[in-house]
């Protein structure tokens, strides 16, 4: 509550003053009357019955601040609460020693020394293992510059160009169920696999996977006769999603039974899957199930498919380049090119880049007829300029070009 000017006087801050223990607490919890009490040289008075908190020099000790940190147990109430020992021990350094009690301190930065970060790193093998097991230790060094000097003893798992074999691929392929796990937890086998064209080889005992143009149909039954129909992209990821919440979940909860889950079909082009999760559903009920499904059949959410290939095309047919289109419409580009329809639709276009071999003296030549000097066809047609100059024929493409002086200066 505001008060008027001149309300705070002596005796009123006097009787404010009584209610606090100590300076720190009055000056919280009465700013106006301490602030009042400050500027008219009250305060020694009327805090003449309050506590002295102000230790002397010397005071804390490593010992007596070590004491003082086993009151907390963050490092943020030891700040707050005694922040002269704290300061004191920041000063010294030695706060992160007396503080290894308290939770996360692990985690902040002035605790990774170089001292330490050397010692975490001999526990390891490979900067990999020293990265996942203490991502802490593994930040401060980097940033810090040590890392080059502190992990020479670990191996580096950087594999030299070659490396991934066909049969490297394969045996590294079979350590994964399907190839989105391959790509996320092995990209430099899995990238040379699929450079080489080994990869539907090398990825035949794993499982197929839907995406946002290809689903299956599943079922969970119950001995009670109630049974749950859906489709999806990723059985294994959905099955996780209904242990948690929804129809499955809640009627496991009610009933205590345990369902069955079947994968009706393979992972089969999305407008077909949606016409079969509505015909098992009548199958089921035809064979008296009762049905667990709240939403109508058919859906598949945020993914339901938008455009066409007749939709994409009508689109594509607003830009001039594949950057243009990209650019401005990426949804539909990545539609285009997820289902192989982009050379197709993009058949109208410019092509800004051209394949390797495209510019032969010929073309160069014809192109720098356009120009009347080396400096206009440079920067007009840099491409047709480059592959000239590489090949050793600019002298004589250009030879019909006028030769620019430069000025001299004085």
């Amino acid at each position: 509550m505001k008060r008027k000017n001149g309300y705070w006087t002596k005796e009123k801050c006097q009787e404010e003053a009584l209610k606090y223990n100590s300076r720190t607490e009055f000056q919280k919890g009465s700013k106006g009357a301490y602030l009042k009490s400050y500027k008219n040289e009250w305060l020694d008075d009327i805090c003449s019955h309050m506590k002295e908190y102000k230790k002397k020099n010397g005071y804390w000790t490593k010992e007596k601040c070590q004491e003082e940190s086993l009151k907390y147990n963050k490092l943020k109430e030891f700040r707050d609460g005694a922040p002269s020992a704290y300061d004191v021990a920041y000063s010294n350094d030695f706060l992160y020693d007396i503080c290894n009690h308290m939770s996360f301190y692990r985690n902040h930065n002035l605790y990774w020394t170089k001292e330490r970060c050397k010692e975490e790193s001999l526990k390891y093998d490979t900067i990999k293992d020293f990265k996942e097991n203490n991502n802490a230790a593994y930040v401060a060094t980097r940033k810090n510059g040590w890392l080059n000097e502190i992990t020479s003893h670990l191996k580096r798992k950087i594999n030299c160009n070659g490396y991934w074999t066909k049969e490297r691929c394969c045996k590294e392929s079979l350590k994964y169920n399907n190839k989105s796990d391959f790509r996320n937890k092995c990209s430099s086998a899995y990238n040379s696999s699929y450079r080489n064209m080994w990869l539907d080889e090398i990825c035949s005992h794993m499982k197929s996977l839907g995406n946002k143009y290809k689903r299956c149909i599943y079922a969970y039954e119950f001995n009670d006769n109630h049974v749950y129909v859906g489709l999806t992209y990723n059985i294994n990821k959905r099955h996780n999603n209904h242990m948690k919440c929804g129809p499955v979940f809640n009627h496991l909860i009610e009933t205590k039974l345990q369902p069955k889950l079947i994968q009706l079909t393979d992972y089969i082009d999305i407008e077909d899957a949606k016409l079969k999760e509505g015909e098992y559903v009548k199958k089921y009920k035809h064979d008296s199930w009762y049905i667990l499904n709240k939403a109508k059949t058919g859906a598949v959410g945020s993914n339901d498919i938008k455009w066409s290939k007749e939709k994409c095309q009508e689109e594509s047919l607003k830009y001039k380049t594949r950057s243009e289109f990209s650019k401005k419409s990426s949804s539909v580009y990545i539609t285009s090119l997820n289902n192989k329809w982009l050379d197709e639709i993009c058949s109208h276009m410019i092509l800004l880049i051209k394949p390797n071999g495209y510019w032969t003296k010929e073309k160069c030549h014809e192109e720098s007829l356009k120009y009347m000097n080396r400096e206009e066809f440079r920067k007009k047609h840099s491409s047709a300029y480059s592959a000239s100059i590489r090949n050793g024929w600019l002298d004589e493409i250009c030879s019909h070009m006028i030769r620019l002086k430069k000025k001299r200066t004085i």
